[in-house]
């Protein structure tokens, strides 16, 4: 059984990180043009990073949830296990060998050459590229830097399996223990703002976000499901909340602070939208997703910057929250009164909300796909912006940071509609091939059926 809300999330999940990055390239050209000006892609999208903390909360729920049966013991361990390595891998080697065939191409092979040490930078390149490919923890960033993620996602699955040797009544005390351990290390001095070797990736701290996602999952399906269309309308604020007033990066930052920050609104807004889903009652995301849309509206209204004054940054924050609760209530209210006074047109917007959430629950599907091959799409219309800028004619289009918001603009539609064509073209002809044909040999294998086999 697939949750569309979920599902939608992760698309969610996916579209902050792009946005993250195309204001990371935006701001590098602008500099890069000895220009100065605020990106348009700024402010909320400063912290969209925590599209990466979302991903992971995920991560923990669908683990739980696609396990549900309960099933134990060595042969469904084997199972989890061969369905997650082969839904990670297949397509990571593809992206993960571009970039190693790009690299080769401008620098000649991994042979200790600065092309390559400025990747690799501290470690022999051969074992950097070994260690990328099979999302091993090392010193840099794997060679498409993104896949530090996966790494994460390799040892969570790893993990997983090992509880799934042991009865399903002891879930939530491995999973306890599990944090409590997490915790411990970062008292010993443990927790680190990059995982570097198998320790620091052991006590790493995203991964109590994890942890937070499996809770949330455990409690969906042993039924305790309460008030989910509130609590979605609770969590889509909190999240909004906190992604407008979050500051700058900062080693803290990337250890413990986005774990406490972003990690208990996103288990509670995926715990909401896995209970309406269930209940039937996805009509809630329409206020959520309302007030989520009008809250970051008006904080980027506010003109505010990461290195704004702190206070003016709550302040704005909290009154983008307070407008985002308005929102909602008005558009809880609309829904109330046609329901009375004029059911007709009210059901006359249900196809538009259907395919909305088609189309919502499809870029989730792309999620993996766009999540991986975002970047390269990105570097590539930098590169093209920076070589036609150059061209006096050209300039005011694609001159980053030159005066009026054409070149922005368009920097940004390209960037995304790229980012998801580019998405959708890796998840048909790279990702779902891929799916199938380990889906049928998991089934051979496992004896599954395909009902299962499918989750």
């Amino acid at each position: 059984m697939k949750l569309q809300s979920v599902q939608a999330l992760r698309g969610l999940a996916a579209l902050l990180v792009v946005f993250y990055h195309i204001r990371a390239l935006e701001t590098l050209s602008i500099a890069a043009n000895g220009l100065e000006e605020v990106t348009w892609v700024s402010r909320v999208f400063s912290n969209g990073y925590a599209g990466v903390d979302l991903f992971f909360v995920i991560s923990g729920f669908i683990m739980v949830f696609v396990t549900r049966s309960g099933q134990t013991g060595l042969q469904p361990a084997a199972d989890f296990l061969f369905a997650r390595a082969t839904r990670i891998y297949p397509i990571w080697w593809a992206f993960a060998g571009m970039m190693t065939i790009y690299m080769a191409a401008a620098h000649g092979l991994p042979n200790g050459t600065d092309g390559w040490q400025t990747v690799s930078r501290s470690q022999p390149p051969v074992d950097y590229v070994v260690k990328s490919f099979l999302l091993l923890p090392q010193a840099e960033f794997p060679i498409l830097g993104v896949g530090w993620t996966l790494v994460h996602e390799v040892y969570f699955y790893a993990v997983f399996a090992l509880f799934m040797l042991l009865p399903r009544r002891l879930l939530p005390f491995l999973l306890t223990a599990w944090a409590a351990m997490i915790v411990a290390g970062g008292f010993a001095g443990f927790s680190v703002p990059f995982a570097g070797t198998m320790r620091e990736l052991v006590f790493y701290p995203m991964t109590m976000e994890f942890i937070l996602g499996a809770f949330a999952g455990l409690a969906v399906v042993s039924g305790w499901v309460w008030r989910p269309g509130v609590l979605a309308l609770v969590a889509a604020l909190w999240l909004a909340g906190v992604l407008s007033y979050h500051g700058v990066e900062t080693p803290d930052t990337l250890k413990w602070g986005r774990v406490l920050w972003y990690g208990p609104p996103s288990a509670l807004l995926i715990y909401a939208l896995a209970g309406l889903d269930l209940k039937r009652r996805l009509a809630w995301l329409i206020p959520a997703a309302a007030g989520f849309l009008v809250a970051l509206g008006i904080y980027q209204l506010a003109g505010l910057s990461e290195t704004s004054p702190d206070l003016a940054r709550q302040d704005a924050a909290v009154l983008a929250t307070i407008v985002g609760a308005l929102a909602m209530l008005a558009v809880l209210w609309t829904g109330w009164l046609l329901g009375y006074a004029a059911p007709g047109p009210l059901r006359a917007t249900q196809p538009f909300f259907q395919r909305l959430m088609r189309w919502a629950v499809r870029l989730g599907d792309w999620s993996f796909s766009l999540y991986l091959s975002h970047i390269i799409v990105l570097t590539a219309v930098r590169r093209t912006f920076e070589t036609l800028g150059t061209r006096e004619a050209l300039a005011p289009y694609f001159r980053l940071g030159a005066p009026g918001p054409v070149d922005n603009l368009l920097f940004l539609v390209l960037c995304l509609v790229l980012s998801i064509a580019g998405a959708w073209l890796a998840y048909r002809y790279i990702e779902k091939p891929w799916i199938i044909l380990f889906g049928d040999l998991r089934r051979f294998l496992f004896h599954r059926r395909r009902g299962l086999a499918s989750a």
